[in-house]
């Protein structure tokens, strides 16, 4: 697109003398970066590189358009009946045929991403922790869980067809766990934490209910040679060993060795690992799992820019940022949900998919609450378009940001500030009040995914179309429900403890 604006322009609108050129670029502005606005590109000694041509300055842009985020809540967006019928969706594509494998989508032609009836390493993990983490009790997802046990052992120790790891394939055939054979983005260096995480926090509940003997024969055997020392002890092994190595990114397209996507989740599978392994009495591992997550968490500052936190170098603007502060929180203070960091990056996606997608402007117009979030500036996958499980992302921070004031002193006038600028919300609010306000923020984003769902019975696809709103891409998108659901969890528990709060100020 830069090349075909330069050449739209002709000679004589550009053969504009040095001493006469109009600067339309600033410090660091690239000829692409130039040419997309309509500008002349002339590198010269003494004179403007980046220059409007001859016939002036192009028009001032269109104004920027608003998503006011504040709402009050009527109620949980989703009613109950609502909810059972997502997680009925949800359930639907965990353990298929009692194998263990997470299908991604049973969708084998969802447009121009093909075939999605696979086993995904990295959603098959996110997904079987959204199992867990909503589980009403252990006993009603333990046969499940058990299920993907079997599955992680089968897929970890099998030689791989593509010269790498077994353990960062990213994706298995169903129900046997080969390995893809075709073409794909590898390696994907995010799925051995994710993994490992998700089976550490099952193996401490297990241990909780004192069924220590699955544990030590299936998740941590002690014994490198048997499953070469447990499923999690073997992906923690791989990850602290290779946390530098270059991957793909979370949407499988770009490769780097310093995503924030990746860095901020294996420091949190570091951390959850060290507190199974001292569990297991294996103190040494988790020293070292610590010691390296000490070395991770060295890098993550350098992802902030000083207004909003970005995924790497050549993709700044990320939705992977949001689902990162969800899926590696610690609740240590390293990216809170109410720091600055957080709160600014939410500022700056939200002006970005505000502006970007016509059906954002639309129902904002209409009065929808809320915004739907896309993957991030300038995608063009499928159209381009927002994504269900982005906005349900978005919308499980906000229900946590209300939780931590619950439970936090006021915002300083800088956060409180940011917040009003994310959100929209009243001025002067505080405690319970702050809280009500933003669980109504989170209520408006999951208010405006209903709008786009509910006509197809609450079955979610990957995609929203950015003009018309109607559903697109692959159905019934398991990691869309994964979100979903963790997003219902989360507002139940903010609104209780809320609720709390406010009887323990009434007393």
């Amino acid at each position: 697109m830069a090349t075909m604006a330069g050449l739209a322009l002709g000679k004589d609108t550009c053969d504009v003398q040095p001493s006469a050129r109009s600067d339309c670029g600033v410090l660091g502005t690239t000829q692409s970066d130039c040419e997309a606005k309509g500008c002349c590109w002339r590198p010269q000694d003494n004179a403007a590189w980046c220059f409007h041509p001859s016939g002036g300055p192009a028009p001032p842009p269109a104004p920027q358009a608003q998503c006011t985020l504040a709402y009050k809540s009527k109620g949980e967006p989703f009613s109950d009946a609502e909810q059972e019928k997502v997680r009925g969706y949800f359930l639907a594509n965990i353990d298929i045929g009692g194998s263990g494998a997470v299908v991604a989508a049973p969708d084998h032609n969802t447009g121009p991403g093909g075939d999605y009836y696979f086993h995904w390493e990295r959603d098959g993990a996110l997904s079987t922790h959204a199992l867990l983490a909503t589980a009403g009790k252990l006993e009603d997802v333990d046969s499940h869980l058990q299920h993907y046990v079997q599955w992680v052992l089968k897929v970890q120790n099998q030689p791989d067809p593509h010269n790498i790891d077994i353990r960062t394939e990213p994706k298995y055939t169903i129900p046997d766990g080969k390995p893809f054979m075709g073409s794909w983005c590898r390696p994907q260096t995010d799925g051995p934490g994710l993994r490992a995480k998700t089976l550490a926090e099952y193996g401490m509940k297990l241990l909780e209910a004192g069924k220590e003997d699955y544990v030590k024969q299936n998740l941590w055997t002690g014994d490198k040679n048997k499953y070469n020392g447990g499923a999690v002890y073997h992906d923690l092994d791989w990850l602290v060993n290779n946390w530098q190595q270059n991957g793909c990114d979370l949407w499988e397209e770009i490769q780097s060795n310093d995503f924030f996507w990746g860095r901020y989740t294996m420091r949190a599978s570091l951390e959850i690992g060290a507190r199974f392994a001292e569990k297991m009495g294996d103190k040494a591992s988790a020293d070292h799992y610590r010691a390296v997550k000490s070395e991770i968490e060295k890098t993550l500052m350098a992802h902030y820019d000083g207004g909003f936190v970005f995924e790497s170098q050549s993709r700044k603007k990320d939705s992977a940022v949001i689902e990162a502060f969800n899926v590696g929180d610690l609740d240590d203070g390293i990216f809170p949900a109410l720091g600055k960091e957080v709160l600014g990056t939410v500022i700056t996606l939200n002006d970005l998919f505000c502006n970007s997608y016509d059906i954002n402007k639309k129902d904002s117009a209409a009065g929808v609450p809320g915004i739907l979030y896309g993957r991030y500036e300038n995608d063009n996958y499928d159209g381009g378009n927002p994504w269900v499980l982005l906005s349900a992302s978005l919308a499980q921070l906000i229900y946590r940001q209300a939780g931590a004031v619950v439970r936090a002193s006021p915002p300083s006038s800088e956060i409180y500030g940011l917040l009003q600028k994310a959100y929209g919300i009243e001025a002067n609010l505080s405690g319970k009040d702050l809280a009500e306000a933003l669980l109504g923020a989170g209520d408006g984003v999951m208010l405006r995914i209903k709008k786009h769902v509910q006509d197809g019975d609450f079955h979610m696809q990957e995609q929203i179309s950015r003009d018309t709103g109607m559903q697109t891409s692959a159905k019934d998108l398991t990691w869309n429900y994964a979100n979903m659901v963790k997003a219902f969890k989360t507002r139940k528990a903010v609104a209780a403890a809320i609720s709390a709060k406010q009887k323990l100020v009434i007393v």
